[in-house]
């Protein structure tokens, strides 16, 4: 039988995380008719801590579970390999050190399957350190989405601004994206040349190809930890950069207060890079624009 959804995950060194990833996406409830409906392709990237024996058993005890081992290539590519490996009509992406929460998913498969016109969704998600303890909720860090969302509650569309809300604020987490494939096709998957920022350039691609709705269910448990990711400061102003002004060629046609904050990040990125470098005068000359675009 042909799964309902695939979930992604890509994982490099991830094996003391990863069980418990797989365990919480077998324990969502899909539906009556889920039996079988939920598909799991886990990418290793070029792992050295035995994930590669982990998912081999895994895979043989577990005909929905594939794994696909590969080189070290990024988790751009991971996850495009994941997808041309799947099967599903919808996708969900899950970081092996993330975790959904009880139904993060019911909610959005329930819209996704009324309104084809749908190409992507997220939910809210609760930030916790590697002791456990709450850090954060993703949809509270970010002022302008949090008062769009004042009010409302459930299954919400983001309307003819969702490119500019996803421009502005980085409040689309990865580990609660729902998608079709439909729709990762028609806009060509992660662009493995970013490092960085490769997840952001995938939503506004999205987002200018069909509907976006969020759900302010909290869908997933993401953990912060030391070193879980490549961000270094340079690159990732860099990629910020590339991706603004690839998808911004007329930032003049994003309204108001949108505009102003995305290009306001973006050069505070390019800000403390300046800083770090020693040069100084570049850094007060980066805050000053930033101030002027979002004062």
């Amino acid at each position: 039988m042909k799964p309902l959804l695939s979930v992604i995950i890509p994982s490099r060194d991830c094996l003391a995380f990863l069980p418990d990833a797989i365990a919480s996406i077998r324990r969502q409830n899909i539906g009556a008719e889920a039996t079988g409906a939920v598909e799991i392709v886990v990418v290793d990237d070029g792992s050295s801590d035995g994930t590669s024996d982990y998912l081999a058993q895994a895979a043989a005890a577990d005909p929905l579970l594939r794994a696909i081992r590969g080189p070290a290539r990024g988790v751009a590519a991971a996850r495009n390999a994941g997808i041309a490996a799947s099967s599903g009509d919808l996708i969900a992406f899950l970081d092996a050190d993330d975790q959904y929460l009880p139904d993060a998913l019911t909610d959005r498969l329930a819209l996704m399957a009324a309104d084809d016109s749908v190409a992507l969704t997220f939910a809210d998600v609760m930030s916790v350190d590697p002791q456990g303890r709450l850090v954060g909720y993703q949809f509270d860090y970010w002022p302008l989405f949090r008062a769009f969302l004042a009010g409302r509650s459930g299954l919400v569309p983001l309307g003819e601004n969702a490119f500019a809300m996803l421009l502005a604020e980085m409040v689309c987490g990865t580990s609660s994206v729902l998608t079709r494939r439909s729709a990762l096709e028609a806009v060509g998957g992660f662009d493995e040349r970013y490092r960085i920022s490769e997840d952001w350039d995938l939503w506004l691609k999205l987002a200018r190809h069909g509907a976006v709705w969020c759900s302010t269910h909290r869908a997933t448990r993401y953990l912060v930890r030391p070193g879980s990711t490549s961000r270094n400061m340079a690159e990732l102003a860099r990629t910020m950069r590339q991706v603004f002004d690839a998808q911004v060629p007329d930032p003049g046609r994003i309204p108001q207060p949108w505009r102003g904050v995305a290009q306001a990040r973006v050069r505070i990125a390019e800000a403390e890079v300046a800083m770090v470098e020693g040069r100084h005068l570049a850094a007060m000359g980066r805050h000053l624009s930033a101030f002027a675009a979002a004062p």
